[in-house]
């Protein structure tokens, strides 16, 4: 009885479970979520993923329902728990990537044409906020030889209620404000109203061998960008410089979130945008990248 109450005693004390040795860049939690089901269309491609500082939230691709899960413990390898399903109402092409925003408590959303903008409440409700113009309001034309694809990755910025979108593949990111212009589209942000990841010396060529955007995330000062089947996530200014890049164990190409609450490092985490897995990867620097978008001015 002894041994069990010092037992008891020291995980009260010791708390939620912390990653054992982790460093950055190493996976902290590594689950497949249940839709998927071995089918890779359009299931298998989903690549959504939320956080709202108490659950994980995701879509499949252009899906027209939000899901929503436990934090996993740290290390777990599956399966999910708490799993819920709640249907998108107001969103008829569907949702293809999400962001949450603190201050407003809930999620930017990209539908699935890829140009409308929504708020997306947790219960499901889609608000159209603006929709972007596919000529006026991305320039360069993503900088893709075909054109702009229809998937596409958004993230939401706290530290000037901005946001940041890309179509998937794209090698310019581009900036948008929150708040539509006059005629309901997008607005640039006059003074980055785009960053290009493509350019050197701010390239990915040396360590990818090709330079685009899979996906990205922001919550402080910095953007963290990955790339599909490339061992690295890459820190850029909010300027287009490429500042760091860190090595990560599993290669992912899909959206990407911030987290520095559910575990004793923050985490940036990432949906594997062909197996169906949701990972945590320990972030570069502590605190680097907040959730729910990072600080908020007054």
């Amino acid at each position: 009885m002894a041994v069990v109450a010092i037992a008891l005693v020291s995980q009260i004390i010791a708390g939620p479970a912390q990653p054992a040795a982790a460093a950055p860049g190493d996976v902290i939690v590594d689950v497949p979520v249940p839709e998927t089901d071995g089918v890779l269309w359009p299931r298998g491609i989903a690549k959504a993923i939320g956080f709202d500082g108490h659950y994980l939230y995701y879509a499949e691709w252009a899906g027209p329902v939000l899901h929503r899960i436990d934090v996993p413990p740290a290390g777990s390898r599956g399966p999910v728990t708490g799993h819920v399903d709640i249907p998108v109402q107001g969103a008829p092409s569907g949702i293809m990537a999400i962001s949450y925003d603190a201050g407003r408590d809930a999620f930017w959303a990209v539908g699935g044409d890829g140009l409308s903008i929504y708020l997306l409440s947790k219960s499901g409700l889609a608000t159209l906020r603006y929709t972007i113009d596919p000529v006026a309001d991305r320039p360069g034309n993503c900088k893709v030889g075909g054109g702009c694809p229809s998937e596409a990755k958004i993230n939401y910025d706290g530290t000037d209620d901005t946001l940041w979108y890309a179509p998937d593949t794209s090698a310019r990111i581009y900036h948008y404000a929150s708040s539509p212009d006059a005629l309901g589209t997008a607005s640039l942000v006059a003074a980055t109203p785009y960053i290009d990841v493509d350019v050197a010396p701010n390239d990915m060529l040396t360590e990818c061998g090709y330079s685009q955007s899979s996906g990205f995330a922001v919550g402080g000062d910095h953007l963290f960008i990955g790339v599909i089947s490339c061992p690295y996530l890459f820190e850029y200014s909010k300027t287009g410089v490429k500042l760091a890049l860190t090595p990560i164990s599993v290669a992912s190409s899909g959206d990407l979130e911030c987290d520095n609450l559910s575990y004793g490092v923050s985490v940036i985490w990432a949906r594997g945008g062909w197996d169906g897995h949701i990972r945590a990867y320990e972030q570069p620097a502590a605190n680097a990248c907040a959730y729910g978008g990072g600080p908020r001015t007054p």
